[in-house]
């Protein structure tokens, strides 16, 4: 008989700036695992859930303790935000009062596309509190990431004729290349909050008319201290020369993998491998403590 390595231990909503958010905390059975350093992750969207990224990486709860939030606003934390709420420095103020709420000193991260976004500022705004940091397939900036598309977006229409559908294929070819979790995909979907997706970032993954068309972190990005860890896909939307670009601007506390036939969704076109990167580099003890 399969059992578990691990439990969902606990499950509480956590008071942030405009509401609160649900706060999942999985617990490995073993001692030595339950001690080590716990990882906070986060999704993207922005709207979306972790509990696809929960779906997608519950091995990793066999080695650490890991916790799953979903940002106010998102599936499971509801909350009808104002544009005035829907800011980068209100969104990445919420790890603060979940690691304060259970009385964790220091984590490690875990932010997939916006979700990257969101822990690169917690990041940035407290350093003291970030072991290491995992920027899956990240948003890092708002017009690279539409110059990217777009040149992405060249490459299909000079493919296909005119009357083709477009934006079908684009995600066909950079958005999930596992044509086996279409159901999963959808169940995703399912669980995203369009409303505040489309006025935080437009119509579709390409088309920017939301608030975050200033956001960009290069000029930042040497101020992490943190050991990080950049992933992506090598037809990613997060594209892996603007992540070798970013890469170079954090220095040589970076490190980058690319995963072959693999789009934005990386942890599920490449999944054991996903997991086993992650696993190795939040292993490593030669930076921070594991």
């Amino acid at each position: 008989m399969a059992i578990n390595r691990h439990s969902l231990e606990q499950v509480q909503f956590v008071s942030v700036e405009g509401g609160a958010v649900q706060v999942r905390v999985y617990q490995p059975h073993a001692d030595k695992a339950r001690m080590r350093t716990p990882l906070l992750v986060t999704h993207g969207g922005p709207g979306g859930s972790s509990i696809g990224l929960y779906d997608a990486l519950n091995q990793l709860a066999d080695r650490r303790p890991i916790i799953f939030y979903d940002q106010l606003g998102s599936f499971s934390s509801p909350a009808e935000l104002s544009l005035k709420q829907m800011t980068l420095e209100r969104f990445a103020s919420e790890p603060l009062q979940i690691l304060d709420q259970l009385h964790l000193k220091r984590v490690h991260l875990l932010g997939h596309s916006w979700g990257g976004s969101v822990m690169t500022q917690f990041c940035l705004s407290h350093p003291e509190r970030v072991s290491k940091l995992i920027l899956s397939s990240p948003l890092l900036s708002t017009q690279q990431w539409i110059e990217d598309c777009n040149h992405l977006l060249k490459e299909i229409k000079s493919d296909l004729r005119v009357d083709a559908d477009i934006k079908g294929e684009f995600e066909k070819r950079h958005f999930c290349l596992n044509k086996e979790a279409t159901d999963f995909i959808c169940s995703e979907s399912r669980r995203t909050n369009t409303r505040l997706y489309e006025c935080m970032w437009g119509s579709s993954e390409f088309i920017h008319s939301g608030v975050l068309a200033t956001l960009n972190f290069f000029p930042r990005l040497d101020q992490i201290t943190a050991s990080t860890l950049l992933i992506c896909g090598d037809n990613d939307t997060a594209t892996p020369s603007t992540l070798q670009n970013a890469k170079d601007r954090i220095g040589l506390n970076a490190q980058l993998q690319v995963l072959s036939n693999a789009g934005h969704k990386t942890y599920i076109d490449c999944n054991q491998q996903f997991i086993e990167i992650i696993s190795t580099f939040l292993d490593d003890k030669s930076n921070s403590t594991a």
